[in-house]
């Protein structure tokens, strides 16, 4: 790959917001024109400066990007784990849809979910969990995701689809007819006076 700041159109001493503003302008140009080889190679050269700079603390030094990153997430996990979300969202929204796999919906998922975005962290855990049904982590995501969005309860589908946990309406009901068997055989449950 050539230097990636100047596929960027960026001088090597860019600021982030510089190089930010270019992979954007850039990346909706191509998109626009349908030229999918340099969306890929644009990409690649921005996750290369990015990578870079966590790895030297500044975005003025160049070192190959290497072709094992794109499927390695541990830079973007490292990103999370500290607390940098815009970061990590920005290197995932940065890869080709093609390559975006189980792993990808997931990170996004944390992402979304440390952000508060409970709806949205579980959709994305729910496309982790159909593309890799066999991970723990996805799975364990998901129904964590589905708890905190159902106020931290649990909620267990019967096999007609309705749910088996207690509501209002079920103890309202059972109430009513706890008092009315009750006057029936002279008591009262709910009394009136």
């Amino acid at each position: 790959m050539n230097n990636p700041y100047a596929i960027l159109g960026v001088p090597a001493g860019a600021s982030k917001e510089q190089i930010n503003n270019a992979y954007r302008n850039l990346a909706r140009q191509y998109s626009e024109q349908g030229n999918t080889a340099a969306l890929d190679e644009l990409n690649k050269a921005y996750d290369a400066v990015i990578m870079n700079a966590a790895g030297s603390g500044s975005y003025s030094s160049y070192s190959p990007y290497e072709q094992a990153y794109q499927n390695d997430y541990s830079f973007i996990r490292s990103r999370i784990s500290s607390g940098k979300y815009e970061d990590a969202l920005t290197l995932l929204e940065g890869m080709p849809e093609s390559s975006r796999n189980a792993e990808w919906y997931y990170l996004k998922g944390v992402v979304y979910n440390r952000q508060g975005w409970l709806e949205q962290s579980a959709e994305l855990f729910g496309r982790a969990c159909s593309l890799d049904p066999s991970n723990r982590e996805y799975k364990q995501a998901y129904d964590d995701a589905l708890y905190r969005q159902n106020g931290g309860y649990k909620t267990k589908r019967n096999s007609s689809g309705g749910s088996d946990n207690c509501s209002f309406c079920k103890i309202c009901t059972g109430l009513l007819c706890a008092d009315t068997c009750c006057e029936c055989m002279g008591g009262d449950v709910i009394s009136c006076c």
